[in-house]
């Protein structure tokens, strides 16, 4: 494998923006394979792809946001606190662990490797030139989300990710000193 600077510089300083403030363009259909390949090469023990994506076009986001309300179980005051009820994105992206039944990839790992699903898809996203929120809030948890959605009781909303252009430059939020995170273990 040869030495890529610019992944390290991507890494470094990829950002988030939030949902509501990500517009179109998101990506073409060409660049989503390219997020949706990126989103696959992850750990995954025993190679039985605990996960599954689903992706929302602009036309059913706005279905499925304007569903949302009445899906609501909680606190009402949580329902107008969504970041996702602004936004303006193509694609949006449903990532769900399907738990497969396995004595050597406990369910933990399987929940692991759908979060690296994730995360690849926000790494890919940026490399890419494009923005990306992944938000879990209330509507990843919900009983009634999920049947309207199709997503049996067994498995896990791990997110909904939206990608599109910027409409302002993300701000950088404090990070870690990463003397004060790490050490060096000493048997």
């Amino acid at each position: 494998m040869r030495h890529s600077p610019d992944t390290i510089e991507l890494l470094m300083n990829r950002r988030s923006l939030l949902a509501s403030k990500l517009i179109e363009p998101g990506p073409t259909e060409e660049e989503l394979e390219k997020i949706l390949i990126c989103a696959t090469r992850v750990p995954d023990h025993k190679g039985i792809c605990p996960w599954r994506i689903q992706v929302v076009d602009r036309a059913n986001q706005d279905i499925l946001h304007a569903k949302l309300p009445e899906l609501h179980e909680g606190d009402p005051a949580n329902l107008n606190k969504t970041n996702s009820k602004e936004a303006k994105t193509a694609p949006l992206l449903l990532i769900v662990s399907s738990h497969t039944a396995s004595k050597k990839a406990p369910r933990c790992e399987q929940l692991l490797s759908g979060a690296a699903v994730c995360q690849n898809i926000l790494i890919a996203a940026s490399a890419l030139g494009y923005r990306s929120q992944w938000l879990t809030e209330w509507f990843s948890y919900s009983h009634s989300v999920k049947e309207y959605l199709g997503i049996a009781t067994i498995e896990d909303i791990l997110g909904f990710i939206y990608i599109g252009s910027e409409t302002e430059t993300p701000k950088e939020r404090p990070r870690p000193n990463v003397s004060d995170i790490v050490t060096r273990l000493h048997l």
